[in-house]
C-alpha cells in the first residue's frame, strides 16, 4: 500500500512510497525519500511479470533465507536532461552498493541519450568514483543501447556505477529510463 496519494489536478492521483536506503547512498544518509508508486498498468504488466520471474531465477539463497517470503522491489528510474549542455546525474553518483541481496537492471529506452556507462567494480571501491579505481579493481564497463538490455549484480560482491547522460549532438532534451527490480528475504532481523 502506498504510504501517500496525492491529487493532481488533471484528477488522476499518484501514489508515493517511502524509500530508504539507509547507510547505502551517503546522499539521502538516513533520510526517507518519497518516490512515485507504480501505476496499475505497470503494476499489472505481463511482461513485467515475466522479468520479474527470469530474474529471480538467476538468484540464489542459502536454506534459512528460502524460510521467509522474499521482498520484491520494482523502481522505474529516468534520468532526464531538459536542454543540451546539461546532464542527468543518477544519485549515489559513486561506486556504491544498494543493500538488497540482488539487483537487476533493464534498459526501457534511451531517446538521444549519450553517456549512461555502466561500471561494475570490486566492493572495496564502494564510494569512489570510477576513475579512482584501479584497472584490476573494475570488473566490466558498459553501456546499455537497447530496450531490454540487462544486467545483475549480487550486492555483497561488487560495487556499481551509473555515468551521467547529457544530450546527443543534434537533439535538444535526452532521456534514460531503466527498470530496477531487486529481491531482499523478509528474514526476522536480531
Amino acid at each position: 500500500m502506498p504510504d501517500v496519494v496525492a491529487n493532481m489536478p488533471d484528477g488522476t492521483t499518484v501514489s508515493f512510497n517511502d524509500y530508504r536506503q539507509g547507510r547505502h547512498n551517503p546522499e539521502f544518509s538516513g533520510l526517507v525519500r518519497q518516490m512515485p508508486g507504480l501505476t496499475e498498468g505497470i503494476r499489472s504488466n505481463s511482461l513485467l511479470a515475466e522479468l520479474i520471474k527470469f530474474d529471480f531465477a538467476q538468484t540464489a539463497w542459502n536454506e534459512a533465507e528460502l524460510c521467509w517470503p522474499v521482498h520484491v522491489g520494482v523502481h522505474l528510474l529516468k534520468l532526464s536532461v531538459d536542454r543540451p549542455g546539461g546532464r542527468a546525474v543518477a544519485s549515489p553518483d559513486m561506486l556504491h552498493q544498494d543493500g538488497e541481496p540482488y539487483t537487476f537492471a533493464h534498459l526501457i529506452y534511451r531517446r538521444d541519450a549519450e553517456g549512461g556507462e555502466n561500471v561494475i567494480a570490486t566492493p572495496e571501491y564502494a564510494g569512489n568514483l570510477p576513475e579512482a579505481v584501479a584497472d584490476e579493481g573494475i570488473l566490466d564497463r558498459f553501456v546499455l543501447h537497447q530496450p531490454l538490455a540487462s544486467y545483475g549484480v549480487k550486492d555483497d560482491l561488487v560495487s556499481h556505477y551509473v555515468a551521467p547522460v547529457t544530450v546527443a549532438d543534434g537533439a535538444e532534451t535526452a532521456e534514460r529510463a531503466v527498470l530496477l527490480i531487486d529481491f531482499t528475504p523478509m528474514a526476522q532481523r536480531a
